[in-house]
């Protein structure tokens, strides 16, 4: 893959609003330089825990959709039940199933250590489906990608032992970030409510963050694997 073409770009979170909370300002420069950008969200997100879980799964699903259209993005949801989700051949073929269906060049998603359990399982899932994404003879609905993807790593929540090796300058990109985030009102609240924390400017404290350990204004930290395959020549990321 050109590092000078055009690309899809697939953001896999666990929940509405994790692409949002740690790369979102990198999804919209994507969309800003033309890329594809598909967010991929695993979970319904059902124990937000501000009201009871279906009438919250339905909820989050419409915060998702406003979020993915302010970004011009498209969204994907998976509906996996929300701390439900299991590391499985099922689970990871409809993983492989969906990297298909895009065909990306680049896939974002969870590092593989966190505090939630649906982050890790994720992560694993999407590492785990590399290599059936691009067997022909692993039978989904799509056909296999012709290329592997390109995997970065998205910090973690807060940056807890989450050393970037390559950042994205989003200082630009900062205010749809936040906007995105904005329509997630239930999680708003929530962390309002039980944390007595304001996440916008939690999100906006972390870019600071990377921002000053790159010299710019704000920034989004990555990883890639450092396994074969996962070590192009030239930058993807925006």
């Amino acid at each position: 893959m050109s590092t000078n073409s055009l690309f899809t770009v697939l953001g896999i979170g666990s929940h509405p609003d994790d692409l949002e909370i740690s790369c979102g300002g990198t999804l919209a420069k994507y969309v800003e330089h033309g890329h594809r950008v598909v967010m991929v969200c695993m979970t319904d997100g059902r124990h937000g825990r501000s009201c009871p879980p279906d009438e919250m799964a339905e909820i989050r699903r419409q915060e998702a959709e406003a979020s993915a259209a302010l970004l011009g993005a498209e969204l994907e949801m998976m509906g996996y039940e929300d701390l439900g989700l299991e590391d499985n051949l099922e689970t990871r073929a409809k993983v492989v199933d969906v990297i298909r269906k895009f065909s990306p060049g680049v896939i974002i998603t969870h590092a593989p250590f966190d505090l939630n359990p649906d982050h890790r399982i994720t992560s694993k899932l999407v590492l785990d489906a590399l290599i059936p994404a691009i067997t022909p003879t692993f039978e989904t609905a799509h056909q296999a990608c012709v290329e592997m993807p390109v995997l970065y790593y998205m910090s973690t929540v807060c940056g807890t032992d989450f050393n970037p090796e390559e950042y994205v300058d989003i200082t630009g990109s900062l205010k749809p970030k936040l906007e995105a985030l904005s329509k997630h009102v239930s999680q708003l609240e929530v962390y309002l409510e039980y944390e007595n924390r304001d996440l916008l400017k939690f999100v906006e404290a972390a870019a600071v963050v990377n921002g000053f350990r790159c010299g710019i204004g704000y920034a989004e930290g990555f990883r890639r694997p450092h396994i074969w395959t996962q070590n192009p020549v030239g930058r993807l990321l925006p």
